[in-house]
């Protein structure tokens, strides 16, 4: 049974003849090449709406557009986005359930989730948040406000980054700014690169088997975390205790 309205699920064409795409709405290019752009998950049954984003996000980021989040999650399971962007209203699996699905797994709940929806009342945007939903925007938006939200998500991201290449413990870490299964996770690899700093034969074969991952699927968590591949990332830690020690006097 359909539990949306007519209206909710009319979106596509007031959303092109309100805002059309215009070129003011991207930020000044930075020079990255193709090979560099952040790559986004757009998940939207409507494939007007789905190409109105990819359209719109083209130029600056990497699309890869699903149409379920069956299929999204498929692709899920061997690709990780920078950010994902769903629609709520889809047949099978909705918008709220998949983006619970991704907060609740270890291995991808580091990915920002903007939810896009024509259910516009409070107590869906409330439903969205509960659901863990980083950000949330209602159909007809406007494409400037689309990808500002993107923007302040991916600096949001890049903020993580520094501190967790920074740091040597969570506690540098803002608590509000990373979810509680990221802290736990890099508090447990930080504990763990410290009882193994005078081991010179750690690598990631061995912390991944310590952490109780694949190699495959812990690369890409300490990647998407840190934004730093496992083995810099080990380097990068050593680096930062050591400064510490020193600064301590103790060596």
């Amino acid at each position: 049974q359909d539990v949306y309205s007519a209206e909710e699920h009319q979106s596509d064409v007031s959303q092109m003849d309100s805002f059309p795409i215009e070129d003011n709405v991207y930020p000044e290019s930075d020079g990255e090449s193709g090979d560099e752009l952040d790559t986004i998950l757009v998940v939207d049954d409507d494939i007007q709406v789905a190409n109105y984003i990819r359209v719109l996000l083209s130029p600056v980021y990497k699309v890869v557009t699903m149409f379920d989040a069956e299929s999204a999650l498929q692709w899920l399971s061997e690709n990780r986005p920078a950010l994902i962007i769903s629609d709520v209203v889809m047949p099978g699996m909705d918008g709220y359930e998949f983006c619970r699905h991704i907060k609740a797994d270890l291995e991808l709940c580091h990915i920002p989730v903007l939810l896009v929806t024509a259910k516009a009342s409070v107590e869906n945007q409330v439903e969205g948040f509960d659901a863990e939903a980083n950000a949330y925007i209602t159909k007809p938006f406007d494409p400037a406000l689309l990808m500002s939200l993107i923007g302040s998500l991916l600096r949001n991201r890049d903020r993580i980054w520094h501190l967790s290449t920074t740091s040597t413990s969570v506690e540098g870490v803002e608590p509000d700014i990373m979810a509680p299964q990221d802290s736990a996770f890099l508090s447990e690899l930080y504990q763990l690169m410290e009882n193994e700093l005078s081991n010179s034969e750690l690598d990631v074969n061995n912390i991944s088997r310590l952490m109780r991952m694949s190699r495959t699927k812990f690369y890409y968590k300490v990647k998407g975390l840190t934004g730093q591949t496992p083995a810099v990332f080990f380097r990068t830690y050593k680096l930062n205790r050591a400064a510490e020690l020193i600064k301590e006097h103790r060596y």
